[in-house]
């Protein structure tokens, strides 16, 4: 299973997590994640009002960090116009030498939508996120190209240059659940289904419910949160119940508070995956 690191970019112990990146590099992680917000909203307590930008978040952990991979978890398409983020996407990839996994949602938050400026795109929000796919997919082949959508249209443009991955970056299809919709788009775009507060079972029968949409294997991963002060022997058990049925990434969250805590939960963590052998 492969095992990667939900890191902070929100709260006041954001900005020093995030400058442990190589730290966590060298402890062995696959991979870093990001959340997606860019306004706090009282309703949601959670979080605060304090995020650094997810995109610009994630130039600074390529340039900070040489194999671990960097990725979107999730990123939410409909507040951000899709030519721009296929261009800022590919230039990290370029930068990072192919680094890059590209989560994508379609939000939740009316607040949030309101204070970008589309809260137009709010209610259709599931059709704009396929439609910015598609537009994506086209800059992500390069050359000459134009659209004709009803969320985006444009005359002949060229795109360059182009992922280093290939044949695109690799596409997270993230959800919350197993609603019809979701699973659609995964089956129609993902590289890799991505939920959030699934039960292993959930996971197994919404992957297999899945991969009958799609009419082909479409991998499973899981997001999954623990509280602080989770037994690693616990939190690693709970990894295991998804490995064994078929999940083989998870994307690990710590609700901590401080840059101390944080840290040492991701060391014991570890240490417990390697000594039970969570990690195939």
């Amino acid at each position: 299973m492969r095992l990667d690191l939900v890191i902070k970019n929100e709260g006041d112990s954001s900005l020093k997590v995030l400058k442990s990146a190589p730290i966590f590099e060298e402890m062995g992680f696959d991979g870093l994640w990001l959340t997606d917000h860019v306004v706090g909203i009282p309703a949601y307590s959670m979080y605060g009002g304090y995020w650094l930008e997810i995109l610009t978040t994630m130039s600074y952990l390529a340039a900070t960090t040489r194999r671990i991979r960097i990725g979107t978890g999730v990123l939410v398409l409909p507040y951000r116009d899709p030519v721009l983020t296929a261009k800022m996407l590919a230039t990290i990839d370029v930068l990072s030498n192919g680094r890059v996994d590209f989560g994508i949602g379609t939000g939740w938050a009316l607040d949030e939508f309101q204070a970008l400026g589309v809260e137009t795109k709010f209610e259709g929000r599931g059709g704009v996120t396929d439609e910015a796919l598609d537009v994506m997919l086209k800059c992500w082949q390069g050359g000459h190209f134009d659209f004709d959508g009803r969320w985006s249209k444009f005359p002949e443009v060229e795109f360059a240059p182009t992922p280093v991955q290939k044949p695109r970056i690799p596409i997270w299809v993230g959800a919350r659940g197993t609603a019809p919709a979701p699973l659609r788009r995964a089956a129609r775009y993902a590289d890799m289904w991505h939920p959030v507060g699934l039960t292993p079972d959930e996971l197994k029968a919404g992957g297999e419910r899945l991969d009958e949409i799609a009419n082909r294997n479409v991998p499973r991963s899981i997001r999954i949160a623990f509280k602080a002060g989770t037994a690693p022997r616990e939190a690693v058990d709970r990894l295991a119940a998804f490995r064994d049925v078929g999940c083989i990434q998870a994307a690990v969250e710590f609700r901590t508070r401080s840059h101390a805590e944080f840290v040492s939960s991701a060391e014991r963590l570890m240490g417990a995956a390697e000594q039970l052998h969570i990690r195939l």
